[in-house]
C-alpha cells in the first residue's frame, strides 16, 4: 500500500492565483514609475502680468501650473534653479508642445485656453531640487 498525497488546493488554481499576484506586482511597479504630479492654479494679481512661483522637485514628482490665456497672447517662462530641473509647456486640450526640456522659453500662443508648464527633474535626480519659476503673459 503506498500513501497518496492530500491534495487540498487543485492546480488550475494555483496557477491562476500565481498569474493574478504576477499581474497585480507589475501594476505597482507601473505606477511607481510614473511617479506623483502637484497641480497649481495660476492667478496673477490684479493689474500684474508676471507671477512667481517657487517648490521643489525629486524624482518621480514633477509641479503642473495650469494658466488662463488667449490667443495672441505672447507668454514669457523662466526657470530658475541649482540642478537637472526643466520645464515643459502644453497647448490647451495638451495636443500640441510649446517648449520641451528648457529653463526659457518665450512666445505667442496659438489658442486661447488653459495652458499647462510642467517643471520636473531629470530622472537620474535623487535629491529634492528648489526652483523658482516666473512666468509673464502679455
Amino acid at each position: 500500500m503506498g500513501v497518496k498525497p492530500l491534495n487540498l488546493v487543485p492546480r488550475p488554481f494555483i496557477f491562476f492565483s500565481i498569474l493574478v499576484l504576477l499581474a497585480f506586482m507589475t501594476g505597482v511597479v507601473v505606477l511607481a514609475q510614473r511617479g506623483t504630479s502637484i497641480v497649481t492654479r495660476i492667478h496673477f494679481a490684479r493689474g500684474r502680468n508676471t507671477t512667481v512661483e517657487r517648490g521643489s522637485v525629486h524624482r518621480g514628482m514633477s509641479h503642473d501650473y495650469l494658466l488662463k490665456a488667449g490667443a495672441g497672447q505672447t507668454m514669457t517662462v523662466h526657470l530658475a534653479a541649482r540642478g537637472a530641473v526643466n520645464f515643459d509647456i502644453l497647448t490647451p486640450g495638451e495636443s500640441d508642445t510649446l517648449a520641451q526640456g528648457t529653463k526659457d522659453w518665450s512666445g505667442d500662443l496659438p489658442r486661447s485656453g488653459n495652458y499647462r508648464i510642467n517643471v520636473l527633474p531629470d530622472t537620474t535626480t535623487e535629491r529634492s531640487i528648489p526652483y523658482t519659476l516666473e512666468v509673464t503673459v502679455r
